[in-house]
């Protein structure tokens, strides 16, 4: 009976990191998502809230602390669920447009930008994450743990609580 049960373990402890290794295989190693968000802030007070990134460990649900590099255009995050995330700036325009680039300690790196333009009395925001994991098996354990979009999903969520509606 013990061996039966051993020889059980010892088939899913091949099967499931093989199948979900040929599973990541057959997803794309870059997924992007797009949203589309609306806010009663002016895009200059949107821009302020994004693009101050040490204040945002003060609004944002995932992120426990940020470090800002001297000369500011550079800075690591640690998520609230660990590991560490680089993140250096691409472009900032008030008001208008703010992109970073990433690098993350569990093998994953983007691009995030967002878009802003005047609405009525408040701002549309047009926001792109592109991620882009290497690994399939990291595809696969990605995927399962946080879908495209889950990220973005979340950071908008907190950004329209500080924001207004």
């Amino acid at each position: 009976m013990i061996r039966k049960v051993l020889f059980a373990l010892a088939g899913l402890a091949v099967l499931v990191p093989s199948g979900l290794y040929f599973w990541g295989l057959a997803l794309p190693a870059t997924s992007r998502a797009e949203r589309d968000m609306r806010f009663a802030a002016s895009p200059a007070q949107v821009h302020a809230r994004i693009s101050d990134v040490v204040g945002q460990s003060a609004w944002r649900s995932d992120v426990g602390r940020v470090e800002i590099s001297g000369d500011g255009r550079r800075w690591r995050e640690f998520p609230v669920a660990g590991g560490a995330m680089d993140f250096h700036l691409v472009e900032s325009r008030p008001a208008e447009r703010f992109a970073i680039a990433y690098t993350s300690s569990l093998g994953f790196e983007g691009r995030w930008r967002a878009e802003l333009a005047p609405s009525g009395n408040g701002t549309r925001g047009h926001f792109v994450e592109e991620v882009a994991i290497p690994s399939p098996m990291m595809r696969g354990l990605a995927r399962l743990a946080s879908p495209p979009g889950q990220h973005l999903d979340l950071y908008l969520h907190d950004l329209r609580r500080v924001s207004g509606p």
